[in-house]
C-alpha cells in the first residue's frame, strides 16, 4: 500500500540496506546491546521473517533495492545526492548529514490515513535541509561532528559516561535566560521533554566553546581516563568528520547497471569471494553470510517464544553448521549470539557437511545443481518431493522439506495437528492472490459456516458464556471454497478460551522454531544461488491463522480440513499428497 502510494504520485522508490557489521567491529557493543534488547522484549521488533518478506515485496513491485557492503548511512547520502533526491528515513544521522535535496523523516508522513485509504491526493511533509539549520545556528557549519557526538549516538550513546557526566558538569549548565527563552529553531520534541533540554544544553556548550578541538578535549576529560568510551569518543568524532572514508562503493553505478571494468572490493577482506561481494550488493545473499566470512560471528535474533530454556535457533543449527562449512571449511568457528533463557550468551560453533563428492574447499560458484540439491538434501534430511506431490508451484519443494525437517527436530516434538495446520496454511495462501485473500474479511456467509452464532449472543464469550456455538455438518458435501475454511477457523478461535489455555506457550515456541527453519534454509538456498526456488514468507508463515487453526483442529477433534475441501478435488489431493509426503520421512505422533 506504501510504494503503490508512492507509484501514484509518480514517486520512484530506491530502497537500501545496510550491510555486515563495519569491518573495524567498533560497533559491536551496541550490536549486542540492541539483540540483548530484542531479546528482553521480543514483541516490540520485528518478526525474523520480515527482511526476506519485504525483498519478496520489492520483487513483485518490481522496486529497485541494493546493499551496502557495510553501514548504509553515508552511501544513501551519497547516493541521494548523486540521484538529485531526499532521503526517506527514520535514521537521525541523516539531521547530521548534508543530503542536497533535503531529509524527510517517515513520521512526517501521513502514514496513518496511507493505510487507512483517506489520503487525498494534496498533502504536505516536512523535509530537514541542513543549511536551514545553519542559518539559525552558524557556529555548527563546522562543528555537526561535535554536534553529532555530543547527544550520542551509535557509537557513543547518550547514557554513556562520559555524556552523562558532560551534561551534569557546570560547562554544560544553561543560564536562566537561556533555559526560558522560546525555541529558535524547531525540534521535534516537546520542551518539557529531557532530551530537548539536553539539545538545548549541547548547542549552548558549543556555541560558548565553538572550536572542534577544545571541544573533543573537554569531552575526552568527561572520560575520567576510561580508555573504551575515549576510543568510542574519538572514533565518534571521525565517522562524522571524515565521510569518505565510511562509504562503501558507488551505489548509482550498481543502480544504473554501469560497467565499471571491475568490481570496487572497498574495505571488503580479500578472502571474500568476488561473486559474494556481487551477489551480497544486489541482495542475493544474507548479510548472515558476509558477518560469518568477515567477522566469523554472528547474532541470531530472539523472537516472540516464552521463556523456555533454549533459543527456537537451536533446532535449525545443524542448517546453520552446513553454511558455516561451505564458507569456512570444518576447522575454523564461529560465534553465535544467541538468547539462553533470558540472556544473550555466545555459542562456538564448527562447520559440518557429509556430502559424497563434494571436495573438502568447495567452490561454492563452479557447482553443478545436482550437487547443490544434493547439499540441500543433506542438510534437511529429506528427500526432493517429486513433480507429481508438488503441482505447479516450484517452492513446493522446499516447503516440504522445511517442513518435514522441522517435524524432526522440533523440541517438544510436534504432532499431527501441528503438522495439518501448517499444510492447509501453506494450501491456502498459496492459492490465492493478495487481492482476493483481502475479501475474506468481508466475504463471510453465515448460513454456510462451520459455525453459526446465535444473533443474541456475544461472539466474543468464551464456552461457559451464553449461546454456544452449534457445528454443522450438512455441508459436507457442498461445494464449499477454501476461504470458507479460513472464515470458520478464525471465528471459532477468536473466542477468550483460547487465550486460557496451558499449552499454548509451547505452541508460540514450536512455531517459533518453524520460523528459525525457514529463515536458515532460505539463507542456505541462497548461499547455493537458489539451485530451488525459495518459498514465499508470506504463504508458508501466516502466524496468527497457524496458532487459530492449530487450536480448532485440537478443540473440535473432528476432520474439519476433509469436511471442506471434500468437494475440492484438487486441494484436498494436494493437502493429502503433501501429508503422506511428510509422514513418510518423519514419523508424526498423534498426541496432543
Amino acid at each position: 500500500m506504501f510504494f503503490r502510494w508512492l507509484f501514484y504520485r509518480r514517486v520512484t522508490p530506491y530502497v537500501v540496506f545496510d550491510g555486515a557489521y563495519d569491518i573495524d567491529d567498533k560497533k559491536i557493543e551496541t550490536v549486542k546491546s540492541r539483540a540483548q534488547q530484542r531479546t528482553d522484549s521480543p514483541v516490540e521488533c520485528t518478526p525474523i521473517l520480515a527482511k526476506i518478506t519485504f525483498i519478496n515485496i520489492l520483487d513483485k513491485l518490481r522496486i529497485q533495492y541494493i546493499k551496502c557492503d557495510f553501514e548504509a548511512d553515508r552511501d544513501i547520502q551519497r547516493l541521494a545526492n548523486d540521484l538529485k533526491c531526499p532521503v526517506l528515513s527514520r535514521d537521525s544521522d541523516f539531521f547530521i548529514f548534508d543530503v542536497h535535496f533535503g531529509y524527510i523523516p517517515f513520521d512526517s508522513l501521513p502514514l496513518s490515513s496511507i493505510f487507512g485509504g483517506t489520503d487525498d491526493h494534496l498533502f504536505e511533509i516536512k523535509v530537514y535541509v541542513i543549511e536551514n539549520l545553519w542559518k539559525k545556528f552558524p557556529y555548527l557549519r563546522y562543528n555537526m561532528a561535535l554536534l553529532a557526538t555530543a547527544l550520542g549516538n551509535d557509537y557513543l550513546s547518550k547514557h554513556s559516561n562520559v555524556l552523562q557526566n558532560a551534561y551534569h558538569s557546570d560547562n554544560f549548565r544553561l543560564p536562566r535566560c537561556k533555559t526560558e527563552v522560546s525555541d529558535l529553531f524547531e525540534i521535534p520534541c516537546e520542551s518539557g521533554e529531557p532530551f530537548f533540554i539536553t539539545i538545548r544544553k549541547v548547542l549552548y556548550w558549543i556555541c560558548r566553546y565553538n572550536d572542534a578541538d577544545r571541544g573533543k578535549r573537554q569531552l575526552q576529560y568527561f572520560c575520567d581516563r576510561d580508555k573504551r568510551e575515549e576510543e568510542m569518543l574519538i572514533r565518534s568524532l571521525k565517522v562524522f568528520t571524515e565521510p569518505d572514508n565510511y562509504t562503501s562503493y558507488n551505489l548509482h553505478d550498481l543502480l544504473q547497471e554501469r560497467e565499471s571494468g571491475g568490481l570496487d572490493r572497498s574495505l571488503t577482506p580479500s578472502h571474500v569471494p568476488t561473486w559474494i561481494i556481487d551477489s551480497h550488493r544486489r541482495g542475493a545473499v544474507p548479510d548472515f553470510v558476509l558477518n560469518t566470512l568477515i567477522h566469523k560471528r554472528v547474532f541470531l535474533l530472539s523472537q516472540v517464544e516464552g521463556t523456555h530454556e533454549l533459543s527456537s535457533h537451536e533446532c535449525s543449527l545443524s542448517i546453520r553448521k552446513v553454511i558455516y562449512a561451505l564458507l569456512l571449511g570444518t576447522e575454523q568457528s564461529v560465534t553465535e549470539h544467541d538468547r539462553y533463557r533470558m540472556s544473550l550468551c555466545e555459542f562456538q560453533r564448527t562447520g559440518v557437511i557429509c556430502v559424497t563428492g563434494l571436495l573438502s574447499d568447495p567452490y561454492i560458484h563452479n557447482m553443478s545443481r545436482e550437487l547443490k540439491i544434493k547439499i540441500l538434501v543433506a542438510a534437511l534430511c529429506c528427500p526432493m518431493p517429486s513433480d507429481s506431490i508438488c503441482g505447479t508451484l516450484c517452492q513446493t519443494r522446499l516447503f516440504l522439506m522445511i517442513t518435514a525437517y522441522w517435524a524432526r527436530v522440533a523440541e517438544p516434538a510436534i504432532n499431527i495437528n501441528f503438522l495439518k495446520s501448517v499444510l492447509i496454511c501453506y494450501l491456502l495462501f498459496s492459492t490465492f492472490q493478495r487481492n482476493e485473500f483481502a475479501e475474506l474479511k468481508i466475504d463471510v456467509r453465515y448460513n454456510d459456516s462451520l459455525y453459526q452464532r446465535n444473533s443474541h449472543t456475544d461472539s466474543r464469550k468464551g464456552a461457559n458464556g451464553k449461546g454456544a456455538d452449534v457445528f454443522h455438518s450438512e455441508h459436507l458435501y457442498s461445494a464449499v471454497r477454501l476461504k470458507d475454511l479460513y472464515s470458520a477457523v478464525t471465528q471459532f478461535a477468536g473466542k477468550d478460551i483460547k487465550t486460557n489455555r496451558d499449552y499454548i506457550p509451547n505452541i508460540i515456541y514450536i512455531f517459533a522454531q518453524f520460523q528459525s527453519c525457514i529463515l536458515y534454509t532460505t539463507y542456505l538456498n541462497q548461499l547455493l544461488n537458489c539451485p530451488l526456488e525459495n518459498v514465499n514468507p508470506a504463504f508458508v508463515f501466516n502466524g496468527k491463522f497457524l496458532h487459530d487453526m492449530y487450536y480448532t483442529l485440537k478443540e473440535t477433534k473432528t476432520d474439519i480440513i476433509g469436511q471442506y475441501l471434500a468437494s475440492e478435488k484438487y486441494h484436498f489431493e494436494c493437502f493429502n499428497n503433501m501429508l503422506q509426503f511428510v509422514q513418510e520421512n518423519v514419523y508424526i505422533g498423534d498426541n496432543v
